[in-house]
């Protein structure tokens, strides 16, 4: 059944959703969270003005503990809401820093279920792993997120291992989210038809199938066995080993990692790992994933990257991973590099090119537009401009310009959102965009090769082309007859 068809939901639901909505916005503004928003100086002055009346209303003048506030709101709402608030943790450009430093908490610090149950879904998945293959179990979890939680185990062999279980009832919990989030996207394109165009219901579609392939852990060890096999020739990038003989829908039994959390300034200082070189190795790691593979993590919070003692990155958690097409990815690369040199004319003829204009739309006016939404961000200190920011700001002139909005590249912004966030808590002065420049250059000039693109031609149509010395045979016996 489709994703579309499963997030479907009955009519006499409605009330019920108006209601819900209107009592989650209300807890939400009552953190004191809209004139923290205010403050920032994120959002543009319409949109300032409105958050300044909703805060007149419903805001609190309590502004103490705002983060904490908002944490245990989402934790209350459920996993999904989980899910927005580990993305939201990674922006301190937009929440600051003693919020974002709470919402880290979502990332792997929530309240566990019992060791009872813990023992007895391990022991459903595979009745003889504790008697016959553990050593040892830790029955303290050392990580409780949205959907899952982990233990540590030690095999007979001696191998220590991470075991990550699935909550109980999260597939019903999640997908009630999900649902309402649904809703949410489908009440606003009937009431604003003017926002149709950004495809929000799809986007919850995407986001959706994606976090529910979460709950199928061999989707996710499978996710993790691609990943280790393209980077497999990778020095300083490393995915931990999955145990397939151990592994289950409901259970993820994968090699543990020592190593330090990549936003751990302190500890990676104290063990002198170099951030120079940790923030230049991620750039590389996600340029190539995005680009060079069309395949990425897509869950990329600090929580889940871990600086090894050997300096090495390694990925530990695989349940959302994204997916480009070679033509998504050589549109991405033509708009980041053609937006870093300001050529704004080129940005909207790729746009063109791609079919995401509507008819009778001026390029000159809309090339006008991206240039006045992207010079303040890109005149901005090199550690402070967001690439991520700024291609939202592009995809937001399609009410005005008629852009398609691309679905597939939700997850993408989401994840390049935490990267940037991530680079940015790590090394303040440096450009993840500035220094993946020169690779998507070369990835470029590299996909435009004509010679590669005849190659390719030849590959896909060679056994029409070796059949065309025997069509001409047939063709010159057939007229020999005549």
């Amino acid at each position: 059944m489709q994703i579309q068809q499963k997030l479907e939901y009955p009519f006499w639901k409605i009330p019920f959703f108006l209601i819900k909505s209107l009592l989650i916005c209300i807890k939400v503004f009552r953190t004191g969270i809209l004139a923290l928003l205010i403050e920032n100086k994120y959002f543009n002055k319409q949109i300032v003005l409105i958050l300044k009346i909703l805060n007149f209303i419903f805001g609190n003048k309590n502004q103490k503990e705002i983060g904490k506030k908002l944490c245990n709101i989402l934790i209350n709402l459920g996993p999904g809401y989980i899910k927005f608030g580990q993305a939201l943790s990674t922006r301190p450009d937009i929440l600051g820093k003693s919020t974002c430093h709470e919402l880290k908490k979502l990332q792997g610090d929530l309240k566990p279920f019992s060791n009872y149950v813990a023992k007895k879904i391990i022991n459903d998945q595979n009745e003889n792993f504790f008697h016959e293959s553990l050593a040892a179990f830790d029955e303290n979890p050392i990580a409780s997120a949205s959907v899952a939680q982990v233990h540590t185990g030690m095999l007979k062999d001696g191998k220590k291992i991470a075991i990550k279980i699935l909550k109980p009832n999260i597939h019903k919990q999640l997908f009630k989210d999900f649902t309402f989030f649904y809703w949410i996207a489908k009440f606003l394109e009937f009431f604003l038809p003017n926002i149709r165009r950004l495809k929000l219901s799809r986007n919850v579609e995407v986001l959706s199938e994606v976090s529910l392939n979460e709950l199928d852990l061999t989707l996710e060890a499978s996710a993790a066995d691609e990943l280790a096999e393209n980077f497999k020739d990778h020095p300083n990038y490393k995915v931990p080993k999955i145990y397939w003989e151990f592994t289950t829908k409901n259970m993820l039994v994968i090699e543990f990692i020592e190593g330090i959390r990549i936003d751990d300034l302190e500890s990676l200082n104290a063990y002198k790992h170099n951030i120079k070189h940790i923030t230049e190795v991620g750039t590389e790691v996600f340029f190539l994933q995005v680009f060079r593979d069309g395949f990425f993590h897509g869950d990329m919070h600090p929580g889940n990257i871990l600086i090894d003692k050997e300096g090495k990155l390694v990925p530990i958690d695989f349940g959302i991973m994204g997916r480009l097409s070679n033509k998504d990815r050589q549109f991405l690369a033509l708009l980041l590099t053609n937006l870093l040199n300001k050529n704004y004319k080129k940005v909207v003829e790729i746009h063109d090119e791609a079919n995401m204009l509507g008819k009778d739309i001026s390029h000159d006016h809309l090339s006008q537009a991206i240039r006045a939404i992207s010079t303040p961000i890109l005149n901005k200190p090199i550690g402070e401009v967001s690439f991520a920011k700024l291609l939202g700001q592009v995809l937001n002139l399609s009410k005005n310009f008629n852009i398609e909005v691309q679905p597939q590249f939700t997850l993408l912004q989401k994840t390049m959102l935490m990267a940037e966030g991530t680079t940015r808590q790590i090394n303040p002065n440096v450009n993840m965009w500035e220094l993946s420049r020169p690779l998507i250059n070369k990835w470029i000039t590299d996909t435009h090769d004509p010679f590669e693109v005849l190659e390719k031609w030849f590959h896909k149509n060679k056994i029409a082309i070796l059949k065309i010395p025997e069509i001409i045979n047939k063709i010159d016996e057939l007229l020999s007859n005549k």
